[in-house]
């Protein structure tokens, strides 16, 4: 049995399959990212987690074969080895036996079987990785320190300046207050203060996009300057390949996905005047799909035909 572990801040998900790629169960639970080596939550979530995957699948967790984890945290060399024999050990696993990766990468080999592919996914955090062919899958600026355009913060900054007076108000400060069920002379405090605000402006994308297709003009600028900086990060993800070789591009991830069909048409549009060889696909499969073509690809299995199997399977479990 294989088995994909996709771990995140917000969330982690699990998909089990047999060696040949009969999928066999799902499952999501809390956050699994960690910060140089695992804590003792950790191992409660991401073990207990294990055990009901195999629980669902009707399986003992001895006849995982191999494990594949792509987690957020894993980001520097120097502390992978350590990383590693620290999860192997505390899962009860025989090191030769786990994969551990950046979850870019995970998300990277669920989204195309393209051999020359890039992925920018914004959800809760940033996801950046590449790949010039299958097996040398990397990283691109996994702590995002050079600032991925964010919707939800950029949009936060001008609705306190149109409260301030700085920027002129537009009809989108009404709908990103009634949003955040907070009054205007409220809204830096509540900002900082209040624990649900953060929630709030994690979905503050849903309001951009939807006064983005209303025409509203501070939205449409938004979502402009956060199709340019995605695509922006896609053309310096491909100019890594070869010289003179085309390359897939995908764009996912809860805060994109939010824009739906229309989004996608707009970063199709720019992907093709800023990258001419560049081919847009969506996202086909979940970063825990790709844990598990990882994972195959590490068992010696054709991950092509394991990632076929999957996505004929995928919307059926």
């Amino acid at each position: 049995m294989l088995l994909g572990f996709d771990g995140g801040w917000n969330k982690s998900a699990l998909a089990l399959c047999s060696l040949e790629g009969r999928l066999l169960a799902r499952l999501r639970g809390p956050g699994t990212a960690i910060v140089g080596l695992p804590t003792e939550r950790f191992f409660t979530v991401a073990e207990s987690m294990v055990q009901e995957i195999c629980r669902l699948a009707g399986i003992q967790q001895t006849q995982i074969s191999h494990l594949a984890l792509g987690l957020s945290g894993v980001d520097f060399d120097d502390e992978r080895k350590a990383q590693h024999h620290c999860i192997a050990d505390g899962l009860r696993l025989d090191p030769a036996h786990l994969t551990l990766v950046n979850d870019g990468v995970a998300a990277l080999c669920g989204a195309s079987k393209a051999e020359r592919l890039v992925i920018v996914q914004h959800g809760s955090g940033i996801t950046l990785s590449w790949r010039a062919k299958p097996g040398e899958e990397q990283v691109f600026d996994s702590l995002d320190v050079a600032n991925v355009f964010d919707i939800r913060r950029e949009v936060t900054i001008q609705i306190a300046r149109m409260i301030d007076g700085r920027a002129e108000p537009t009809r989108l400060l009404g709908q990103v207050l009634r949003h955040c069920d907070v009054p205007p002379e409220q809204f830096a405090e509540w900002m900082f203060r209040d624990p649900i605000a953060r929630l709030r402006q994690t979905l503050l994308e849903t309001v951009v996009f939807k006064a983005w297709r209303e025409g509203e003009s501070v939205a449409t600028d938004l979502v402009q300057r956060a199709a340019a900086d995605y695509v922006l990060a896609a053309r310096a993800m491909g100019a890594r390949m070869p010289r003179g070789a085309g390359f897939v591009a995908a764009f996912g991830g809860g805060v994109i996905t939010q824009g739906g069909a229309d989004f996608q048409q707009l970063l199709s549009r720019r992907l093709g005047e800023a990258c001419p060889e560049a081919t847009l696909t969506s996202v086909q499969l979940p970063p825990e799909a790709g844990a598990l073509v990882l994972a195959g690809r590490r068992s010696g299995i054709d991950a092509s035909m394991l990632f076929d199997r999957l996505l004929e399977q995928w919307s059926d479990l």
